[in-house]
């Protein structure tokens, strides 16, 4: 029997055909079929005729035209209208009439789980966005897909047995891509089981990791999730934080400055205070303030001589989260909203706080993270290996670590990092990971340590850490040097991604069996302050 691909939509309850259809859509709804599908209304888009480019690109003399055309059906399905799409006609929904969550739901229920295609993932992490595909039938596993750190934004597969008198594959994210035999005569039977399928828990039994980390995509969610996230601004015991959305070398002497509604002075660091301080001062009414205002301020960051290096939105500078009752809470980063299952942060507290403990480093009392690397390392009598390389010829540059502490048992490999944004904690774990991996495994790179610590210290202490290395016979320390002065929230004083990126490091460290801690350093430099000294200098932006 002959197949047919479509993509459905659901429309929300209660979301009439005149309620979903863009105020600036050029669909023409039309009245001539002689369909058998009850209720149907057809809205179609002739598609320009044109010569294809490449035509004149070969200057071929043949009578050569191509065009797409476009529609949307609506059908009346139980108490919603689903919505049957070709070509482009999904552009002529509004984006908060249907259900976001509809085809990957459906697909979760009605996939075999051991016929899996592609999957379309996000780590929320480092925004990376990844597609993995194969050639065979296989599981989530076959297709890297690790629950506990990554979205998933499409799956493809082919349906359950059951389910292929009227579905053969299916393909989720917003809307539901299905290859079906089904007639128009069968259309309500179908929708009808797509409905029960979208309702289903069942996919929980199969897939119990994909419902951890979910994006926020719902138009009507999110804005009112950015409602709650404009107010935080103003409530100074909000749990919301400004940082730099991207990853910063500190070892270069940085400022920032705010612009928007003018220009503000430059500070220090980045703080949510000044950024409340700078609305203030300009009079901005908090009973008016909103999201829209968050996307149009700016972060700008300064280079040393405060000359602009670089600028983004308040809105996607900013950290925030939001309990949603006992299951989920909201969290807020570089932009997007997800929705996180309350299990996952349990799971990541008991997994990650039995390796954090009470500092023992110096607190941080200067002026960069260079500074603090190379101070430190005289107060603890270690080796400053801030800057270094251990990486093999030819490949990426590998820091062994910023301070090498040689006065304790066995050599500590201290990683160090300031702040608590994503990206640059993600950098901070992923070193410590890969620093200590690369020391067990190459050889090269042991001996690249050991000139390291001749040069910076003697030849006696180079060897004994050479051979202690070699013998795996080291620690590895994670130091964050942070303002927050609670540390008896352990990993609950990071964001929630950073949490789940540490979590992968710890595993990958302990596999290797190297024993790592993890402590928040006490940052005491004034970085909240303003520079009084420097003129501010209004940004050029291109």
């Amino acid at each position: 029997m002959a197949t047919r691909s479509m993509s459905i939509y659901a429309l929300k309850r209660g979301v009439s055909v005149e309620d979903a259809l863009r105020d600036d859509h050029d669909y023409t709804e039309t009245t001539r079929h002689s369909s058998p599908i009850e209720g149907l209304r057809i809205f179609i888009k002739r598609g320009k005729q044109d010569a294809p480019w490449w035509k004149d690109y070969l200057n071929l003399d043949e009578e050569l035209t191509q065009g797409s055309n476009s529609a949307a059906a609506f059908v009346p399905s139980g108490k919603r209208i689903m919505v049957l799409t070709f070509g482009s006609g999904q552009f002529l929904l509004r984006d908060d009439v249907f259900e976001h969550d509809f085809g990957t739901r459906v697909v979760l229920n009605a996939v075999d789980p051991r016929k899996l295609k592609s999957t379309e993932t996000l780590d929320p992490d480092s925004s990376q966005r990844r597609r993995t595909q194969i050639p065979y039938d296989g599981d989530l596993a076959l297709l890297s897909f690790a629950g506990d750190a990554s979205v998933l934004k499409s799956l493809t597969g082919k349906a359950r047995s059951e389910h292929g008198d009227l579905v053969r594959s299916v393909t989720g994210a917003s809307s539901l891509r299905v290859t079906t035999p089904a007639r128009p005569q069968d259309l309500d039977i179908l929708l009808a089981r797509l409905r029960k399928l979208y309702k289903s828990k069942d996919f929980l039994k199969e897939f119990p990791d994909v419902n951890q980390i979910r994006p926020v995509t719902d138009p009507d969610v999110v804005a009112s999730l950015d409602q709650k996230l404009a107010s935080a601004v103003f409530d100074v015991t909000a749990p919301i934080v400004l940082t730099v959305p991207d990853i910063l070398d500190y070892r270069d002497e940085t400022f920032v400055q705010f612009s928007g509604r003018g220009i503000s002075p430059v500070f220090d660091d980045v703080y949510i205070k000044h950024y409340r301080e700078y609305l203030e001062l300009r009079g901005t009414d908090q009973g008016t303030f909103s999201a829209d205002d968050l996307k149009h301020d700016y972060l700008v960051l300064l280079d040393g001589s405060q000359a602009q290096r670089q600028r983004w939105s308040i809105y996607k500078s900013l950290v925030f989260e939001v309990s949603a009752g006992s299951s989920y809470t909201y969290h807020f980063s570089d932009g997007l909203w997800f929705k996180v299952a309350t299990s996952l942060i349990v799971s990541l507290r008991e997994d990650i706080d039995p390796f954090w403990v009470d500092a023992d480093l110096p607190q941080h009392e200067w002026e960069s993270e260079a500074k603090y690397n190379e101070e430190a390392s005289k107060v603890l009598r270690a080796v400053c290996l801030d800057k270094s390389n251990v990486s093999p010829k030819g490949q990426t540059s590998v820091e062994p670590c910023d301070i090498l502490r040689v006065d304790s048992k066995i050599p500590d490999l201290v990683h160090v990092k300031i702040g608590t944004s994503s990206a640059n904690l993600s950098h901070l774990f992923n070193q410590a990971a890969n620093s200590a991996e690369l020391l067990l495994s190459v050889d090269q790179s042991r001996v690249k340590l050991k000139k390291l610590i001749e040069k910076k210290s003697d030849v006696e202490t180079a060897t004994r850490v050479f051979k202690d290395v070699e013998e795996r016979n080291f620690s590895v320390t994670i130091a964050i040097v942070s303002h927050k002065r609670t540390p008896e929230k352990k990993s609950d004083n990071l964001p929630i991604f950073s949490r789940i990126s540490l979590r992968r490091s710890l595993r990958i460290l302990r596999a290797m069996r190297v024993p790592v801690s993890v402590q928040l350093v006490p940052d005491a430099t004034n970085r909240s302050g303003r520079k009084k000294a420097r003129k501010p200098r209004t940004p050029t932006f291109s």
